[in-house]
């Protein structure tokens, strides 16, 4: 049974006890995942916390995969899950603040009816993800790298998608206020039904409305 141990304010910076490891420690390891000796005893052990606590602060689990698992009604503050692999994951009813997912990989993941503000998914990739009834504000997608993404009935104010790379993407009926989409590339990109004429674009952009 491993004890979690939060320090309030932005996430715990220590490193992993590895000599020549710079890499900050999981919550409740002295190391990161890549030097657990255990990793399917601390799977277990980070699914079962995950599922008997309903707040969490300060939890790193950066590198960790979660699988085929529905995370429901769980709250998330200064929680660091950079390089996270996602397959299958359902968060339903979630709130995030002040979280990293950076350089995680998303695949057929859904975040529905949840609230997300002031986090970050830059250099992430989705593919076949859905987005619904979410509120996510002042987020940071740069850099994301999405095919068949489907964002639909929610809020995107003052979030960044800069310099990503979107293929087969919709944006329906959302809130797309002051969403910055500045040097994006992007394919069969829809905003049907979105005010795609309150985000930023470049000057020269082609906003696909259909």
């Amino acid at each position: 049974m491993i004890v979690f141990v939060y320090n309030y304010g932005m996430f715990n910076s220590e490193i992993c006890a590895i000599s020549r490891c710079n890499v900050i420690k999981m919550s409740g390891y002295k190391t990161c995942y890549k030097h657990i000796a255990n990793k399917k005893a601390f799977e277990i052990n980070i699914l079962n916390y995950l599922k008997e606590n309903e707040r969490f602060l300060d939890l790193n689990m950066t590198g960790f995969p979660l699988n085929n698992i529905t995370i429901e009604n769980k709250r998330f503050y200064s929680c660091k899950f950079s390089e996270l692999i996602l397959t299958n994951v359902k968060f339903i009813n979630c709130h995030f603040m002040q979280c990293f997912f950076d350089y995680s990989q998303f695949e057929e993941c859904k975040f529905i009816n949840t609230n997300i503000k002031f986090t970050c998914f830059a250099g992430s990739v989705f593919n076949n993800c859905d987005i619904e009834s979410s509120d996510i504000l002042h987020t940071n997608f740069n850099g994301i790298k999405s095919n068949n993404l489907k964002i639909n009935e929610s809020d995107l104010y003052f979030s960044g998608f800069v310099n990503s790379t979107m293929d087969n993407t919709s944006f329906y009926d959302c809130n797309i206020k002051k969403v910055n989409f500045s040097q994006s590339k992007r394919k069969n990109v829809s905003f049907k039904k979105s005010n795609y004429r309150e985000a930023f674009f470049d000057r020269w952009d082609k906003v696909e409305d259909i």
